[in-house]
């Protein structure tokens, strides 16, 4: 299961045949070498067979098209700031209206709130990723979070700033391990988090235990989500992709964030 924004692209899925980086020419057992009855399997390197990746629809193949160069992690941190920046702005105007006039304030972010499902479903089954459609999302996520977070934080003191900071550290802490490959993403990862995913989906309660469960589940699918950047970084993956990569990041730490949210909510709630 794990993050259906990349689990849909094979770029981000598919590895290249050992473990080996893509690189143009790539290939196993190829060449004009010869071989015998006996010998090991031969690789060799081909310039004019180059490895190619399956091509979202509308797309050159990767690396062949002088119009996308392969997407970097440079790509992907300046598309994530972008996302994050434009929920961020559209996100305090909403919290600003929430706090003047509360009845308008979370009129707007339930529209929002089913406008950006939509378009979070558009995204997800889009093959080529549109920046518009992205940034739209961003946008109308942050007027439902901005409505959402002002909303909690005139019922509980202190809770945002808390689901904020526990949010960025989180996210920090999993990508540190994520670096030192102390937590790895693994099919036994994933049929975790697929099983969990699952049970909060057909019995979530909305109790302390479920929330702290969803926290788990949110920060280890972070691990997922950045293996899944990296392995298209590796395969030479088209510019655009970085695009996919923030959506798919965005989703993860708005559900981070919530579940942050609904927990210190539910602390500050038994100590009124």
């Amino acid at each position: 299961m794990s993050n259906p924004v990349f689990t849909r692209n094979k770029v981000f899925t598919e590895r290249t045949p050992g473990g080996y980086p893509t690189m143009p020419g790539y290939q196993v057992g190829g060449g004009a070498t010869q071989t015998y009855p006996g010998d090991a399997p031969q690789v060799s390197y081909a310039p004019e067979r180059p490895q190619q990746f399956p091509t979202p629809q509308g797309q050159e193949q990767y690396g062949t098209t002088s119009a996308s160069r392969p997407v970097t992690m440079d790509d992907v941190l300046i598309k994530t700031v972008v996302t994050f920046g434009t929920l961020l702005l559209f996100g305090a105007g909403s919290w600003a209206l929430t706090a003047t006039n509360p009845g308008l304030g979370m009129s707007v972010a339930f529209v929002s709130m089913l406008v950006a499902l939509v378009l979070g479903l558009v995204n997800s089954f889009k093959r080529c990723p549109s920046p518009a459609l992205i940034l739209g999302y961003a946008a109308f996520e942050g007027v439902m979070l901005g409505g959402i977070s002002s909303l909690f934080a005139a019922l509980y003191d202190g809770v945002v700033v808390k689901a904020i900071v526990a949010t960025l550290v989180t996210t920090l802490v999993m990508l540190v391990l994520f670096k030192t490959k102390v937590v790895r993403n693994s099919p036994t990862l994933m049929r975790v988090i697929t099983v969990g995913m699952f049970s909060i989906f057909v019995f979530y309660l909305g109790n302390m235990v479920v929330s702290l469960i969803a926290i788990g589940l949110a920060a280890f699918s972070l691990v997922t989500d950045f293996d899944y950047i990296v392995t298209a970084v590796d395969n030479g993956a088209p510019q655009e992709t970085a695009w996919t990569a923030a959506f798919g990041l965005m989703v993860t730490l708005i559900w981070l964030y919530i579940e942050f949210l609904r927990i210190f909510a539910y602390f500050a709630s038994d100590n009124n």
